[in-house]
Formats: C-alpha cells, structure tokens, sequence
C-alpha cells in the first residue's frame, strides 16, 4: 500500500427522490414543508476531510526536550491528536543498541513507535517519570536486572499449533520419517529436536504431538525435545501448556481431544491445557541464539527449528546464529527456517535441500564450501 494514498469521503449512491449528495429532496421533487419531520436537518460540523494514510499510521514527531514523553500532539489533517509515546533520535539509538546487545535484534528506525509504546509500559511498571529516567535505571547496577524484563517486553511471540501446515507435512513426510527409519537401521535409539526460539511452546508441543500422531513416540526409540527462547514470560507460559482457541485453531479434532483439557468457565475466556504427559516430555529453558556458551552447552540435534526468528537479524547476527545451529546440527540433520527467512549469504555455513523446497531445510555445507 502506498503510504501516499489518502483516506476518501465515502461513496454515496443517491436515492430515489433525493438530491446528488444522497440528502433532502432532488430538485425534481417538490419541496418540503420546513416544519415536517421529514425535512434535512442543518448539519452541526463540516465533514471530516480526508486523511492522509501515512499522516495516520506515521509515528508522532519527537516532543520537545522537557515535555512529558506522553504529550499530545494534533495531527496535521482532520484535527487528530496522538497521545502515542514516542522516542527521541538519542533516545531510540540508546535502547536500539542495547537491545540489539542483548538479544541480537536489530529495530530500525521505522520501529521507533513500537519500541516506544513496549519500553513505555516498563516505565509504567516500575513506576518511573519518562524515558530519561529509565535510561538513567538501566545504567546503574540495580538495573542490569531489568534486561531481561525490556527484552521480554520487545520480543515478538506471535506463534501458533501447526503453523505453515504444508511445510510441517514436508518435514513428517520426507524428513521425519526417513531419518527416524536410518536411525533404527543405525541402531540409534534417540533422536532429539530443538525449537530454536520456542515461545510460548506452540511449536514443540506440536512436534512432540506429530510425533505420537505419526507413531514414532516410545516403543525402540525416544526423543529429546527442547525449548529456547530469551522471553522469561513466554518460557513460563510453555511450561504451563494453556492457550487460547486462537493458538489451538489448527490442532486436528481428535488430538486436541485426546491431548488437552479444555475449560470453558478459565477466567478471562476458556482455555485448553495440554496434559501433563505432553509437558512433561517437552523441556523448556532459556537460551540465546548470540550465546555460544549456552548454545554450546545444548549438545547435538537432529532436528532443529528456527523458524521466523532470523528475519530480525542483520546480517552479522544472522551469520553468528546461523554458525550456531550449524554447530548444534548432526551430520545428517536438518535446519527448519521460515518460509520468509533468507540465508544466501551463509550458504557456506548451511546449505538449502533443493530436493525437499517445501519443508524449507538446510543441512551443513560440504567442508571448504567458499564463503559467498
């Protein structure tokens, strides 16, 4: 969408009888009595006039050095006011850097807004006057412990159960199962998988449920199935194993019966729970893809996950992360990204299956592979 484009009036068709502007009589019919209660009625305001779209989404400009980081500020069309929190250019550099320190995410300067309105909400937590102030926090040695907290904050955890369905086929089909058959042959008894970038653990929940609903749970092999993730929050909400009906939307009937609890009275709206013989087969802890000790410490994997998580990497932590799960691989194991995700610079490091496109994998390059 252009960010030019403008907001117009809308249409109006005329009815029968009424004027071009759809309002009082035409100028055909004959005129009203002004006492009938059919008669137009003087309009109170003028119409509001078209909004420039980009004047409506566009983040509000900087307040001015001492004015509250909350103040007003009417917008240029249509008398709009914004009470959006808003950043600085020092102000947005500061938390940029940091948080790209901590976790590797890279905001550009077109998300100045949604840090502002994620770091507004911890000033409101600890209850502090405006951005200075909790700058002024983080820079004290009391406030290294509210790191973790800002980065919770800005993390995004959009997930769900089954999400990318066709490449989660792909991967049951040409991957999963191949593997798990080698492994046998191999006499290898466990296979272990890691989401990268768990979440709220929508994803390895659905991946220890394929694994039950394609057979290979128990019986001559097991499975390790681990969690990551830099969200404190989303890590206890993991292990707790309660969704909503938008994260389980997805789960086909029979397991979501045979697999989960469902309260329909839970405060806030009802709510499914995964048994506990489903959480309990899942372990879930903190971890950092630019952490080489923690990402060491992990061990090998046959599979791992890092889906829609390297999309907010510029391209020296992408490289840093990407040699990780490399590191973390097996020889003969897999890489599962997200479809929107684009690694043409590390093909040295981790190589595309062009055979299986639709599962989106990668396995190690072949040693002495150039660096592009």
């Amino acid at each position: 969408m252009s960010s030019s484009s403008t907001i117009p009036p809308r249409p109006t068709t005329p009815a029968p009888g009424t004027g071009s502007d759809g309002i009082g009589p035409s100028p055909v019919a004959k005129p009203l009595n002004p006492n009938s209660p059919f008669a137009p009625r003087p309009v109170a305001t003028p119409p509001r006039q078209p909004v420039s779209l980009a004047a409506a989404i566009q983040p509000a400009k900087p307040a001015a050095p001492g004015a509250p980081a909350t103040a007003a500020t009417p917008a240029a069309a249509g008398g709009l006011a914004s009470s959006r929190p808003t950043l600085t250019p020092a102000q947005f550099t500061f938390f940029e850097k940091l948080i790209y320190e901590l976790s590797g995410m890279r905001f550009e300067a077109n998300k100045s807004y949604f840090l502002a309105s994620k770091i507004d909400l911890r000033i409101q937590a600890l209850g502090l006057k405006d951005f200075d102030a909790y700058m002024a926090y983080l820079n004290t040695p009391t406030g290294r412990t509210e790191y973790g907290h800002l980065v919770d904050e800005v993390s995004i955890n959009e997930t769900f159960f089954y999400r990318h369905e066709p490449q989660l086929q792909a991967f049951r089909e040409h991957l999963l199962l191949p593997l798990a058959q080698a492994r046998r042959t191999q006499g290898q008894k466990n296979l272990r998988i890691w989401s990268a970038a768990s979440s709220t653990g929508d994803e390895l929940y659905t991946l220890a449920l394929m694994l039950r609903d394609s057979g290979l749970w128990g019986k001559d092999l097991s499975w390790d199935l681990v969690g990551t993730d830099i969200c404190h929050d989303a890590l206890e909400k993991a292990r707790n194993g309660v969704y909503r009906r938008y994260n389980i939307r997805n789960i086909p009937p029979a397991l979501l019966q045979s697999y989960f609890t469902h309260d329909p009275l839970s405060a806030g709206g009802e709510t499914w729970q995964l048994k506990a013989e489903i959480r309990s087969s899942c372990k879930f802890q903190e971890g950092n893809l630019m952490d080489n000790a923690r990402c060491a410490a992990l061990g090998r994997f046959d599979f791992i996950f890092c889906r829609n998580v390297l999309i907010y990497f510029d391209e020296p932590s992408k490289e840093k992360a990407v040699q990780h799960l490399a590191n973390n691989l097996t020889e003969d194991g897999y890489v599962l990204l997200g479809h929107s995700e684009n690694i043409y610079s590390q093909r040295h490091i981790l190589r595309p299956v062009k055979e299986y496109a639709a599962a989106i994998a990668y396995q190690k390059a072949p040693p002495g592979t150039p660096k592009l």
